[in-house]
């Protein structure tokens, strides 16, 4: 039976990893034979009914993390659409709380039915430090186990007046092999991204990949590179989903949503997101009754999309972060 190749596309809460993916579906040629697993870290699946939307058919593993509380589940998933779809290609989205290490080392369990083609991390340029700062080796472990950098909010990074280079520098610290894409999405094909991988050796493959796309593979150092790990024990409400890495703990909250907002009233419960009111909000996303069309909402700290939606039946919303204080954000939505 022919191996199925295996394309990870990870990274941290919010970098952009459903965008990246529909904008790979959107170049590719034909995605029948690819099955995407998506798996949610709450109860809910947003992204999944996001892409569910564009016609696909996802594969949803919710209310852990592949690498912690559903790994089980994950293994046997992966094994069961070999067995009943054998695709081409299988597609992974983890949890922006995955660690890439442990995902990658579930896929090479089964080395006679699988091979990891590309591992894919989009880092937010507009968070790279903050996040490295905040949450040390754990956010390091998607960069340091990519074969490939891609980056999201590249231009307004630079808009911004952050040295994209400074940031290549740091990252080639943690991981000197890895291929960045040193531009903003557009002006790259993500379809070649994955297919360049598929060639015979690993020169070959990457000469490719630099003819076609670019890639930055320089070497550099940077001397004060952002660094640290800031850990510890925070109570949280039983309802929530725990997960533990390197002392960080993230907790999510899945909550039905049947109260009607106007546009005003959400982007304020978001800026009060920023402001730190109900915990450390790393990651909220979701659908909510709007007064003339049903809205949806991405936030990430110091970034709100609020966008309409057509009218829809149930509504969640989902948060992800620390100290999350659940009796206020039940309260508010």
């Amino acid at each position: 039976m022919k191996k199925t190749k295996i394309n990870i596309v990870s990274g941290f809460l919010g970098s952009g990893k459903t965008s990246f993916i529909k904008k790979l579906i959107k170049e590719s040629d034909d995605f029948s034979k690819t099955v995407i697993i998506e798996n949610e870290f709450g109860e809910v699946s947003i992204d999944g009914t996001i892409l569910e939307r564009e016609g696909l058919s996802v594969r949803e593993i919710n209310a852990g993390c592949i690498c912690c509380s559903v790994a089980d589940d994950f293994a046997s998933s992966i094994k069961d659409i070999k067995k009943v779809f054998n695709p081409d290609k299988i597609l992974i989205e983890p949890s922006g709380v995955g660690k890439l290490s442990d995902i990658k080392a579930i896929c090479l369990k089964y080395p006679d039915l699988f091979e990891i083609n590309r591992s894919i991390t989009i880092v937010d340029a507009s968070k790279y430090f903050m996040y490295k700062v905040n949450f040390g080796d754990f956010y390091l472990d998607q960069i340091k186990n990519s074969d490939t950098i891609v980056f999201s909010r590249y231009s307004q990074a630079k808009e911004a007046g952050i040295d994209i280079g400074e940031i290549i520098r740091d990252i080639k610290k943690e991981n000197d092999q890895a291929q960045l894409v040193d531009s903003e999405w557009d002006g790259f094909k993500a379809r070649d991204l994955i297919d360049t991988r598929m060639s015979t050796s690993k020169e070959e493959r990457l000469k490719i990949a630099q003819d076609r796309l670019g890639l930055f593979n320089g070497h550099g150092h940077h001397d004060q590179g952002a660094h640290g790990d800031q850990g510890g024990h925070h109570d949280s409400a039983p309802s929530h989903n725990h997960h533990h890495h390197s002392g960080d703990e993230f907790s999510s909250l899945t909550l039905n949503v049947d109260k009607v907002f106007s546009r005003n009233e959400i982007k304020d419960i978001l800026l009060a997101f920023d402001a730190g009111l109900y915990g450390s909000i790393v990651r909220a996303k979701g659908s909510i009754p709007g007064l003339v069309t049903d809205l949806e909402f991405d936030y990430v700290p110091q970034e709100i999309v609020i966008r309409d939606l057509e009218k829809i039946k149930d509504h969640h919303v989902v948060i992800i972060g620390k100290d999350l204080n659940s009796e206020a954000l039940s309260k508010v939505f």
